[in-house]
């Protein structure tokens, strides 16, 4: 049984550093192919998600046909893939499933087979421009991020972020691909503001301190730091040491709360006498914010903070009631 089209359709790939795949505890990235599936008349390029040598049986049986390529970036795999198309759609042409005593697999004809040892020569040959370039931890840093970032214990994981991107632009100017990537430099930049952390961690006095300019009760920071109500109030007590994980943890609740300030400030702009709505309680909070992670009294010190900036009234919203 042959296919009932030979017109391949190239499923396009959505991002530059698509077929990177590097697998935590292995030594390498994954391999990487561009697939031609005979029975779908679809080329595809991306990463083989196995560890080891398991295939799946349709590869195995011939229905799904890859074709190993380097790393490529996105568009790189994307031209490879137009260039080889008429020759999957010669492949496409002259195949047909067969019956080979234990299972169907797909046998080619002369031509396809002629067709792909002409794709696999084509894939061949890439400048290390079309590739995407992989740096270890160990030629990507040099123990200097936290005074060349100004890293501290409070560092959030948004700068973090910001801290990696610079660091990936700056590799970019070094490398032949602009496209470049470094396995593990996440978790690294929180290795780093983690062991700050540790040793440094709050003290009672600063966690308490924390909860109320959050404006939030024992039993809800509790919930969000993911630990037992009677382990917070053990912390802000002294009677146990605050954990330093618990430091970041309080410092991206604080930038939370910063971001939803600004927010308010801004929506008073423009307004002549800007009014603030908040909420008499948490089932009241909750029925306008549906799944939202704070409560009231966090939302009423948002507005308290945003009303000093913008002089605004802060109100309650209207009920049923009202």
């Amino acid at each position: 049984m042959t296919s009932t089209g030979t017109t391949v359709r190239i499923i396009e790939c959505t991002y530059t550093d698509e077929l990177h795949r590097h697998y935590d505890g292995q030594t390498e990235a994954q391999d990487a192919y561009i697939e031609l599936d005979l029975r779908e008349g679809t080329l595809l390029a991306s990463y083989n998600a196995e560890i080891g040598n398991a295939i799946p049986f349709t590869v195995h049986h011939g229905f799904e046909r890859r074709y190993g390529i380097p790393t490529l970036t996105g568009d790189a795999a994307d031209r490879a893939m137009e260039e080889i198309r008429p020759l999957a759609e010669r492949i496409l042409a002259d195949w047909e499933e067969h019956w080979d005593g234990n299972n169907m697999v797909a046998r080619l004809g002369e031509d396809a087979q002629a067709a792909e040892e002409e794709i696999e020569e084509k894939l061949g040959d890439f400048d290390e421009s079309d590739m995407v370039t992989e740096w270890d931890i160990d030629g990507a840093t040099n123990g200097c991020e936290v005074d060349v970032y100004g890293i501290t214990a409070d560092t959030t994981d948004e700068r973090l972020d910001e801290i990696e991107a610079t660091i990936i632009k700056d590799l970019v100017d070094v490398s032949a691909s602009d496209v470049v990537v470094c396995h593990g430099l996440d978790t690294y930049l929180r290795d780093v503001r983690d062991e700050l952390a540790e040793e440094d961690p709050l003290n009672p006095a600063e966690l308490r301190a924390a909860r109320e300019y959050l404006g939030l009760t024992g039993d809800h920071l509790a919930k969000l730091l993911g630990v037992n109500p009677r382990t917070l109030r053990s912390w802000e007590q002294g009677r146990d040491s605050i954990p330093g994980r618990i430091r970041p943890e309080i410092a991206e609740l604080k930038a939370a709360a910063d971001k939803a300030v600004a927010e308010m400030v801004e929506s008073c702009q423009g307004e002549e006498e800007p009014v603030l709505i908040t909420y008499r309680d948490d089932e009241e909070y909750q029925a306008a914010n549906r799944g939202g992670r704070w409560t009231a009294s966090w939302h009423r010190r948002i507005c308290a903070r945003a009303a000093e900036q913008t002089r605004a009234r802060i109100d309650y919203a209207e009920t049923d009631e009202d």
